[in-house]
């Protein structure tokens, strides 16, 4: 298929936030993809090497346990890991930052829905319109609520855990993701003209949201967390992740 139809066939929620993750990654030859489809990233760095990783069953170019990521250290320009985060209990997530910072070389990118009040309280709404109209759960939302989404005082944590540099900011509005996901929910399970209005004018709207901002809002819908790592301190930056080979350790830093 050809680049520029492929992107336009993804859901505006999936294009936004692999542009976004484009558009901030810096000079890679190489990029693991860590919980993505294959194919997808490729499409918005069209001059990287893509490698994309998942769990059995999914799309993928290799597969894993969700654990420790079955790379050398240092194996990769840049670490990439889109809304995989939520879906991590809360223990298991410093692992998660760790073995994307273990395999990279120059740069971690993350992005995940942000877990402010606002935000939970409308994904157990969302969950709760979900089941009533479906009769069914929808299991990333029962993810989210069971797991909890991470809120920026856990992201700063996180970041800081692995050091380099680190940048968070913010995209979006949760609202309108809702109300996206609302419509496509409802031309699945009702298949009228209106809802099939109501749904083409969320796909084929033309208007896609790339800004980010430096502080949230009662809205963001999601974080983006960029962290540049030291090239002169691999040795010491590699030292407590599990899979590591080596040993040491290095200061987070601003």
């Amino acid at each position: 298929m050809l680049r520029p139809l492929a992107k336009l066939r993804m859901p505006p929620d999936t294009f936004e936030r692999h542009s976004i993750i484009a558009r901030l990654a810096g000079p890679a030859g190489s990029v693991l993809d860590v919980g993505g489809v294959k194919g997808e990233l490729g499409l918005f760095l069209p001059d990287a090497e893509v490698t994309t990783i998942n769990m059995e069953g999914e799309r993928a170019d290799a597969h894993f346990d969700g654990d420790l990521l079955p790379f050398e250290d240092d194996s990769f320009d840049l670490a990439v890991s889109l809304d995989v985060l939520e879906h991590i209990p809360a223990e298991g997530r410093a692992r998660h930052f760790e073995e994307l910072a273990r395999v990279a070389r120059r740069q971690v990118l993350l992005c995940c829905p942000l877990g402010s009040p606002e935000h939970i309280e409308a994904e157990a709404g969302l969950a709760s319109w979900y089941l009533e109209t479906t009769g069914e759960r929808h299991r990333f939302l029962e993810e989210h609520l069971t797991r909890g989404l991470p809120d920026e005082a856990e992201l700063e944590r996180l970041a800081d855990g692995v050091g380099g540099s680190r940048l968070i900011r913010f995209h979006g509005d949760f609202r309108r993701a809702n109300r996206a996901f609302r419509r496509s929910t409802g031309l699945k399970h009702s298949h009228t003209p209106a809802t099939a209005l109501a749904y083409a004018r969320v796909r084929l709207d033309p208007r896609r949201s790339l800004e980010l901002d430096h502080a949230a809002s009662l809205w963001s819908n999601r974080a983006f967390i960029d962290i540049r790592l030291d090239p002169d301190d691999r040795t010491a930056g590699k030292a407590d992740s599990p899979g590591s080979r080596s040993s040491g350790g290095r200061s987070p830093g601003e």
